[in-house]
């Protein structure tokens, strides 16, 4: 798919004109995001569950297993009623060691770092200590933001668990909703204001990175590809605004089924 067209200009200081108005979503942040988690994770988990559970010879209930940063997600906008409406009889902290569920699916929901993956790949690894699996032979996989290849390299090399992957699948919820339409990117480093204001504004730092991945999470999920302003003499804003166009624009350019607000079939 070829990418957009740039959605982006720069402004004088003074310039206090909005982009072009977009639709707003037809549901508050929050229940928006709500919706997103129960029906693309956990109803199509629980949906192949329920139809093959049998065959894998698991009781039709999933284990949900989630680290720091994505439990911080769920819990902003989803209740532990919602989960067990959809099969998910306990949630388990991927860091920490885990009681075996073998005769249940294993439903991962994790951010997509080093740490997290290798702690992934650790649970399906055979090793002495082991008398066998955590969990039964139906996996899936749902990562907070994009799966680098690096990464997705790592996944591949553990062939007991590739066997039992049936679902793998990026989300793009890499935020918290702590109100109805509010966002917070929980990002609590000491040094962030130091990392983002006191180094070179030429070039994106992994701070400004790590920003721009979870704002396109935001627009993903709320269908919206912005037009983005920034002031002509600010060259911090300048390489925010390039570096989120060019990720806003890979997002789109890989994902031929997103649509947003504003295009031709999506007024």
């Amino acid at each position: 798919m070829a990418r957009k067209a740039s959605r982006f200009s720069s402004a004088s200081s003074g310039d206090s004109s909005s982009a072009a108005n977009t639709p707003a979503p037809k549901l508050p942040l929050r229940e928006t995001v709500k919706q997103s988690i129960l029906v693309n994770v956990f109803q199509a988990s629980e949906k192949y569950v329920l139809e093959n559970g049998s065959k894998f010879n698991t009781q039709g209930w999933m284990v949900l297993v989630v680290d720091p940063e994505s439990l911080r997600v769920i819990s902003s906008s989803v209740g532990m009623y919602n989960l067990m409406e959809h099969h998910v009889s306990i949630v388990e902290d991927l860091m920490k060691s885990r009681a075996p569920f073998r005769n249940q699916a294993a439903l991962y929901f994790i951010e997509p770092t080093k740490e997290s993956i290798f702690k992934l790949v650790e649970d399906w690894t055979p090793s002495k200590e082991k008398k066998g699996p955590l969990y039964g032979d139906i996996v899936f996989l749902y990562f907070l933001g994009p799966l680098s290849e690096e990464l997705f390299a790592v996944i591949k090399e553990c062939k007991e668990l590739v066997k039992r992957i049936k679902i793998l699948k990026e989300v793009n919820l890499d935020f918290l909703t702590k109100e109805a339409d509010a966002f917070h990117f929980d990002m609590k480093e000491n040094s962030l204001f130091k990392k983002l204001y006191l180094t070179d504004p030429s070039s994106p730092s992994k701070v400004m990175n790590k920003i721009v991945t979870k704002l396109v999470t935001v627009c993903a999920t709320l269908n919206e590809y912005p037009h983005v302003r920034f002031p002509a003499e600010n060259k911090l804003c300048k390489t925010l605004a390039f570096a989120f166009q060019d990720k806003m624009n890979d997002f789109v350019g890989s994902n031929d089924s997103w649509w947003y607000h504003g295009d031709a079939f999506h007024q």
